[in-house]
């Protein structure tokens, strides 16, 4: 078997394998009514707009964890008026841009259903005001900092646009089946080798 054999199957092999792994997490995450999709202690979201480009482009992977304290430049993930998980950025908190931090408990966001939620009473005894911006939006949001679900730890673009191209099923399945028949192809490369005997030894003097 050639090297490039070897290097063709074992490429193949990685695809599947991280194919398969790539399936079963969306799958995970789409049977998940959060609104953020959690896996171990990482939540996962997909930027959905431009609005933190070139930090987080459209479609973009983002990993989010619970992490106090949140403070003016941290990208976050925070509950908006439509009920939904957004992305922006920290600018200030209570008019401050520096010096100032605030703890967020994720119970705060929690409703009676134990998901987030609209309506609830803040458990924070201190709640102040939290301007958000996205790193290519002229728009200010103001929200309340029990708003705050998660702080970004990891962008990633490139698994962004991967992410995307598995939650389509057919393109999934067709990237499974190609490295499939790829890995499993009985490739038939016979490597020539020179005759163990040369004609003169065997036509040696003890021949005649």
């Amino acid at each position: 078997m050639k090297v490039v054999e070897i290097i063709i199957r074992v490429c193949a092999g990685i695809i599947l394998v991280v194919s398969i792994i790539a399936i079963a997490l969306i799958a995970m995450l789409r049977s998940q009514r959060d609104v953020l999709p959690k896996i171990g202690d990482y939540y996962v979201e997909l930027a959905g707009d431009s609005d933190m480009a070139p930090t987080a482009s459209e479609g973009a992977l983002i990993l989010l964890k619970e992490k106090n304290p949140y403070e003016p430049g941290d990208v976050i993930a925070y509950l908006n008026d439509r009920n939904q998980a957004s992305i922006s950025r920290i600018i200030s908190i209570d008019n401050k841009t520096v010096g100032i931090s605030v703890d967020v408990p994720y119970e705060a966001m929690m409703n009676a259903l134990g998901t987030p939620g609209m309506g609830m009473e803040s458990v924070m005894p201190y709640d102040p005001e939290v301007v958000l911006k996205g790193d290519n939006s002229d728009q200010e949001v103001i929200v309340a900092a029990d708003r705050i679900m998660a702080k970004a730890v990891f962008i990633s673009g490139i698994l962004g646009m991967l992410a995307s191209m598995y939650r389509h099923t057919a393109w999934a399945f067709l990237i499974i089946a190609a490295s499939a028949v790829i890995c499993l192809w009985p490739f038939r490369y016979m490597k020539s080798r020179e005759p163990k005997y040369k004609e003169q030894d065997i036509d040696g003097p003890w021949m005649e």
